[in-house]
């Protein structure tokens, strides 16, 4: 397990985050790290990204373009829903421990339509059942609001579930946290405005 190769602390990573989604929504995007002498940079080093994302596949939240990133700086997980399945628990854990990325962000976005189907028990059979019964607990904690309140609602607090259930379970990371090697984010992406809010 390394943890020293990761030049990034979780303070620089917020920050480097926050300035490439202001890049973003400015519409003056710098597209770092794109070229070739930063791909063989890549090769022959190793990565050592600032960030691990867990991100909906959305094909509307394409992840290093809302950071304006490039190769190299973001370590993305991304499911519908952006849920945390063991899968996603393992990738995030590797970019721990592996990589020593300093921040984990839960990414989730406005107008998600795998939430929507999920708060409104949509039936769905096999692997994606299996995925929205994972929002379960998130559509009961919202099912006394409005019905026009509900998906919005749940949207925030699907990012607050799958922290705590990456806290939970997964005592890697959790351990990871306690330790101040890591901490755990969540933020939503708007898609009306580029912008992405963070919950800290």
């Amino acid at each position: 397990m390394s943890h020293h190769h990761n030049p990034h602390t979780f303070d620089s990573a917020l920050t480097a985050l926050k300035n490439g989604n202001a890049r973003f929504v400015a519409g003056a995007p710098q597209y770092p790290n794109q070229n070739q002498k930063m791909r063989d940079k890549l090769t022959d080093e190793g990565q050592a990204p600032l960030a691990a994302v867990l991100a909906c596949s959305d094909s509307r939240v394409p992840v290093e373009l809302l950071f304006d990133q490039g190769f190299g700086d973001l370590f993305v997980i991304r499911a519908a829903g952006q849920v945390a399945g063991p899968d996603q628990m393992g990738s995030l854990e590797y970019a721990v421990e592996h990589l020593g990325v300093p921040l984990i962000l839960v990414l989730g976005h406005t107008r998600c339509g795998a939430i929507t189907a999920a708060v409104k028990k949509a039936q769905e059979t096999g692997a994606l059942g299996q995925l929205l019964a994972r929002l379960g607990p998130v559509v009961k904690a919202v099912e006394d609001l409005p019905e026009d309140k509900r998906v919005e609602a749940a949207i925030g607090k699907t990012v607050e579930f799958i922290e705590r259930e990456l806290r939970q379970g997964s005592p890697t990371l959790a351990r990871a946290e306690k330790e101040g090697r890591v901490r755990i984010v969540g933020a939503v992406y708007h898609l009306e405005t580029g912008k992405v809010e963070y919950r800290i």
